[in-house]
């Protein structure tokens, strides 16, 4: 019934005909159980014609509309006493929560699983914030972050003791509101609380969000009496105050807005009456009223289907009440798009005929089995073990045609390599019956030739190969390969080969206190924890830094540790289990001849020249005084000393081994020593000596830091090559022990593969001795050739008369059984060494016993650095690292369980990471898994938590320099900052960078025509160029730096970058010309000065450039002029469009690229303030279509 203004019945119109209520209600049924429980809940489904409906008893019953009415569906017990507090339909099924549980079934009643924890006390409600997230609140101080993929808590936040019991989304907060009457606006990513709004000073009864209004309804505090208030409280959530609020002429105690018409909602009473009005005021609104028809019950619950055609109510008397449009009285729709329910199948009903009807075939009539009236069984009753299903095994398909083969889409083409005759499958059957295949041997994988076709390698093992599309990586979905919280490498530049040491020594804690340190070691640990921050999976940045420091040291080109400068037949030549090892011990080298030479050069900085003063110590000839020989000697020892001091680093102090070498003339026994300090010890293995009975690792370890031979060696007393005895002593134990297998020599690799059998061969005879009788022994499958007549005694072959069977080789024994240790010992007393494979028990002993416990360490194996031979092609051969990642930097949200958690073991394939057990870090298959690098850490390394720091000050302004032979000086086009000028946090900085392409873009032809990429463009950043955006020179550069670069140039793209040829050579370039590191720790500076960097598409910038900068420090125009589903706009078009201005008409310039930037930042934050932003963007997008998004030339 309508009524105007003023609740009053409003008259019929002129014509005489009554007007019809909008809602009509059409059917009021019983819910199951409603004589013993009320309706608690109702909830129409969103994806089926489906009205859910839970009761105070703990039952969940469907109901459907298919034929009009309601007709049950399904139903099902949820808990034996908790009522339904809220059901939640999704799209595999429904959720249905209890005061303590979530149900999670399917709609046909079929439970999934019920969550249940201690922070599951007295739930309320449910929210749904995407696929799989969801936020459950109650009447307590825990907000809950629950992950329905993996069934976990993720997340517990704290939201007070009123806790939230009810819980809306909004486009920009999660509103949450506890019964006290306040509504919290909490982010939707921190769940931190932003906002707190007070609406009722009694409580809350039911609010709702529509756009940016927020309506709710309560009870107020009148006289200590709480008292239903006749208004609803509007506020409008932009400006986060209240507007004026709507009267109602009911006692309002449940609201919801009408799906399809925005501005309209329905009130309810808790008596059951219905008022709908409009939140939009009307020059003469009329209020329509419903009545729910059951006199002396109680409204328990109401919902409005996502068609506006249906309101469902539900009582106290178990009753459930269905309204309807009136236009949709019969057949109402819940959806506008409803897919088919799953009903039950039919019942098959066959046709009858006569027993005369000779014309119907017999075999219409289905035959009942087993036959009721006899006992006689079916001739088609077969026994069990022929019935079972048994397949084929298809054969493998031909390894040619996988590595041939490209995919479009599910379908796989490639050409036919004519092995086989078409349409036909050739199967062998060997003697015992067993389909076998030439391809596929019965062999263990060690005896696998080299020639093998076949090599069964773990996918996570194997080399993923980037799939490029027009905007290149930026589509490919990273997070599929790596779902750990840690950052991976991209494998796309020639020298991406180290990207697993690159990992390794990433996550290797550093020494404690480190120096400034030189830009290799600053490539390397600095700047990589730069590029890694944690957690950060969602960006593999790309190792050009590194690439960019070793063609810096010429020593690196030297080793071949370059593969750009190699051919391309000798890159597939090339051995990565070599190449690793060199690069493992001219890095660490090189890091430690940077060191030393830093530290020196800032000893003589600090250096002070003194005045020439005469001392006859140091003119021993001239005085003549022989006395003083002594002294002299002595200050010869100082400067010894000095020297020794001098050759330390922290690098020799984490990885150095301090060691003795002493060579002995065994023909005068003149002894010559020197003391040195080894970074990497390589494994020297006894290939030409007697083979003893068994080697372990720690054996060959000893032998390899402490190495003794005897060769032919110069000798200075007897003036010719004598034999030499040389032997090496170690005078102490690294923090860090580092080393260098060489399995790349066929011998030592055989000689690994030897002792793996052993140890498993020895596992094997030990629980074959424990399950045999103690005269027999048993060691081999063979029968003896003597048969049952062998008199030999421990015959190790089989005979008739054995009570245990042969035994069987198992394959998880190299698994299981490990030649490597994980934990080793090392004890160093009186030079000598012992090392063995750490025992708790047998260290406690030692312990109480020994006295010099500072020369025993304990190492943990820390990092595996594998090569992985795949053998189908060349280009899939990689190198993998598996290392055991500290506590410290596992991603987690609560600091005291990083503390209490352990170290785990993952597996780092350029960016593809996954977890592994401990035992796979130290199981190998030498003919595809073969070690590398080994890492042993002592618990010094373990145990700390330090971090490598880049100190940069202003001074790095300071140090620039031209590396331009002319001296860059025509060429300067920028202002330095001067002493005055400082950059605060917040200081806007605009910048531009312009590129230069290094290889160009590999692409092929598939055989369904299209192009596919291989490989994308290596672009390296050629002008970096940054403006001031305050003070009295804002507009004008402090940077523009050209910068040199040693790679081959093959298009300098110089319509789109400016950069002519010459312009990055030294030799010819009249530019600013300086080094990429120079121009680095300038923006790294900047970064770490906490200013804002503006620009446009500044995201491909810091990518190329390899700087991670956080998102609150980049204002970037292409983000911010730019429609949601739409293209992005250049900054030519935005220029003229909102500046007026022309620029890039020819030829590109940083500098005019950063000022446009700069301006059109300043002239968004001007529409900002105006509120005008919107119909900005709208206006650009419409004049863009226009002209084509092409800057007119008038």
């Amino acid at each position: 019934m309508y009524f105007d203004s003023n609740a009053m019945g409003a008259p019929p119109d002129s014509s005489g005909l009554a007007i019809e209520a909008e809602y009509v209600q059409t059917q009021c049924i019983l819910a199951d159980g409603g004589d013993r429980f009320g309706v608690s809940e109702l909830t129409f489904d969103k994806h089926e014609e489906l009205l859910w409906m839970g009761n105070q008893g703990g039952h969940v019953t469907s109901y459907s509309s298919e034929n009009g009415g309601l007709s049950k569906y399904s139903s099902f017990q949820v808990h034996a006493t908790e009522d339904i507090r809220q059901i939640l339909p999704i799209d595999e099924g429904i959720l249905a929560l209890t005061a303590g549980t979530l149900r999670y079934q399917i709609r046909r009643g079929i439970p999934v699983y019920t969550h249940m924890s201690e922070n599951m006390n007295e739930m309320q409600c449910i929210l749904q914030m995407s696929h799989g997230r969801f936020l459950i609140g109650g009447h307590q101080d825990k907000l809950i972050d629950f992950n329905l993929n993996i069934c976990k808590e993720s997340y517990v936040a704290d939201v007070g003791d009123a806790g939230s019991v009810m819980l809306r989304l909004h486009s920009r907060y999660v509103c949450a509101g506890n019964p006290l009457g306040r509504v919290s606006l909490l982010d939707p990513s921190s769940l931190k609380i932003e906002h707190s709004i007070d609406t009722h000073t009694g409580s809350l009864s039911d609010f709702e969000v529509q756009g940016n209004l927020l309506v709710t309804c309560g009870f107020s505090n009148r006289h200590s009496i709480l008292s239903v208030d006749r208004f609803l409280m509007v506020y409008d959530l932009r400006m986060l105050r209240a507007v004026s609020p709507m009267q109602t002429v009911i006692d309002p105690f449940f609201l919801k807005f009408i799906p399809s018409i925005s501005s309209r909602m329905a009130v309810v009473s808790a008596v059951g009456q219905v008022q709908l009005l409009d939140t939009i005021a009307l020059v003469e609104p009329r209020l329509c009223l419903l009545q729910m028809e059951n006199p002396g019950a109680m409204c328990l619950t109401f919902d409005i289907s996502s068609s506006s055609q249906a309101m469902a109510f539900g009582d106290n008397t178990g009753h459930i009440h269905l309204f309807a449009k009136s236009q949709s009285v019969a057949h109402p729709k819940f959806n506008n798009f409803s897919r088919p329910i799953e009903m039950p199948d039919q019942q098959v009903h066959y046709p009858g005929f006569g027993i005369d009807d000779y014309n119907t075939p017999l075999s219409v009539v289905p035959l009942q089995l087993p036959l009721m009236h006899t006992d006689d069984l079916l001739a088609s009753n077969w026994p069990p073990q022929f019935m079972q299903k048994v397949y084929r095994k298809p054969t493998g398909i031909d390894p040619e045609i996988l590595r041939t083969m490209k995919m479009q889409g599910p379908i796989g083409y490639a050409p036919n390599p004519r092995t086989a005759r078409r349409n036909q499958v050739a199967y062998y059957i060997s003697q015992n019956g067993a389909k076998s295949h030439p391809l596929h041997s019965n062999k263990s994988p060690k005896h696998h030739d080299d020639g093998s076709s076949f090599i069964a390698i773990p996918k996570r093992y194997r080399k993923i190969d980037v799939k490029y599309s027009k905007l290149g990586s930026d589509d490919f979905q990273f997070d599929h390969y790596n779902k750990t919280g840690f950052s991976g490498l991209e494998a796309t530049l020639p020298n991406a080969y180290c990207n697993s040491m690159i990992q390794v020594l990433y996550f290797t804690e550093p020494p404690q206190s480190c120096p400034t340190l030189p830009f290799v070691f600053q490539g390397i640990l600095s700047v990589l924890r730069a590029w890694l921050p944690l957690p950060y999976a969602g960006h593999s940045p790309e190792p050009a830094m590194s690439a960019g420091a070793f063609r810096t040291v010429p020593e690196a080109s030297a080793l071949s540790l370059i593969l750009s400068d190699l051919h391309p037949e000798a890159k597939m030549r090339i051995d990565f289990s070599a190449l690793i090892q060199s690069w493992n011990r001219f890095m660490l080298h090189q890091m430690h001849v940077e060191l030393v030479e830093t530290w020196k050069k800032s000893e003589e900085r600090k250096a002070t020249k003194k005045p020439f003063v005469y001392k006859e110590t140091d003119f021993p000839s001239i005085s003549g005084d022989k006395s003083k020989d002594k002294k002299q000697m002595t200050d010869v020892d100082i400067k010894l000393e000095n020297e020794r001091r001098e050759d330390d680093s922290e690098i020799s102090r984490l990885f150095g081994t301090k060691q003795l070498q002493m060579n002995c003339c065994l023909k005068c026994a003149r002894e010559v020593r020197k003391e040195s300090i080894l970074l990497v010890c390589n494994l020297n293995y006894p290939t030409n000596e007697p083979e003893r009975e068994e080697w372990s690792f720690c054996d060959i370890l000893k032998r390899s830091l402490c190495p003794q031979q005897t060769t032919p060696a110069w000798c200075e007393k007897c003036g010719k090559f004598t034999p030499t005895s040389q032997s090496r002593i170690l005078q102490s134990i690294p923090k860090l022990l580092a080393i260098n297998t060489g399995l790349h020599n066929p011998q030592h690799k055989q000689f690994w593969q030897n002792q793996m059998d052993k140890v498993v061969a020895k596992v094997a005879m030990l629980d074959v001795n424990r399950s045999s009788t103690p005269t027999s022994i048993i060691g081999s499958s063979k029968p003896c050739r003597y048969g049952d007549n062998c008199s030999r005694p421990g015959c190790r072959f089989r005979h008739s008369f054995d009570n245990t069977p042969p035994p069987v080789a198992s394959s998880n024994l190299y698994c299981s059984n490990n030649w490597l240790p994980h934990e080793i010992e090392m004890t160093l007393v009186n030079e000598k060494l012992d090392i063995k494979k750490y025992d708790l028990r047998d260290n406690q002993k030692d312990s109480k016993s020994s006295s010099s416990l500072d020369t025993r360490k304990r190492y943990d194996l820390s990092a595996v650095v594998c090569y992985i031979n795949d053998q189908s092609s060349a280009e899939r051969r990689n190198l993998v690292a598996l290392i055991k990642v500290p506590a410290s930097y596992t991603p987690s949200k609560d600091n005291t369980d990083k503390e209490k958690a352990e170290s785990k073991w993952y597996l780092f394939n350029d960016f593809s990471i996954s977890p592994v057990p401990a035992h796979e870090a130290v199981w190998f298959s030498l003919d595809w898994k073969v070690p590398c690098v080994l890492y042993y850490s002592s618990p010094e390394i373990r145990q700390g938590k330090s971090e490598v720091k880049w100190p940069l000050s202003r001074e790095v302004f300071n140090e620039d320099a031209c590396i331009a032979r002319s001296g860059g000086t025509s060429g300067i086009t920028f202002t330095p900052l001067h002493d005055n000028e400082v950059l605060k946090s917040g200081d806007l900085v605009a910048m531009d960078a312009e590129f230069v392409t290094l290889n160009q873009e590999e692409s092929e032809l598939r055989s369904d025509g299209k192009m596919s990429t291989i490989k994308p463009s290596q672009m390296s950043v050629a002008r970096i160029t940054c403006i001031r955006g305050h003070g009295q020179l804002e507009g004008t550069p402090f940077i523009d730096d050209y910068i040199s670069t040693q790679e081959q140039v093959v298009d300098y793209l110089t319509k789109f970058s400016g950069i002519k040829p010459g312009d990055l050579d030294a030799n010819f370039s009249s530019k600013h010309l300086t080094t990429l590191k120079s121009t680095y720790t300038k923006l790294r500076f900047l970064q770490d000065s906490g200013v804002i960097f503006v620009g446009h598409g500044l995201k491909n910038d810091f990518r190329v450039i390899n700087l991670v900068v956080p998102t609150e420090q980049i204002a970037d125009t292409v983000q911010l002029f730019h429609l949601p589903h739409h293209r992005m706009v250049s900054l030519r078009f935005l220029a003229w469009h909102f500046l007026g201005l022309k620029i890039q008409s020819e030829t590109h310039d940083s500098v005019e690229d950063a000022r446009a930037a700069l301006q059109l930042f300043r002239k968004y934050k001007q529409l900002e303030v105006q509120s005008k932003v919107g119909e900005a963007l709208a206006e650009l997008y419409e004049i863009g279509k226009l002209l084509n998004w092409k800057v007119p030339e008038d």
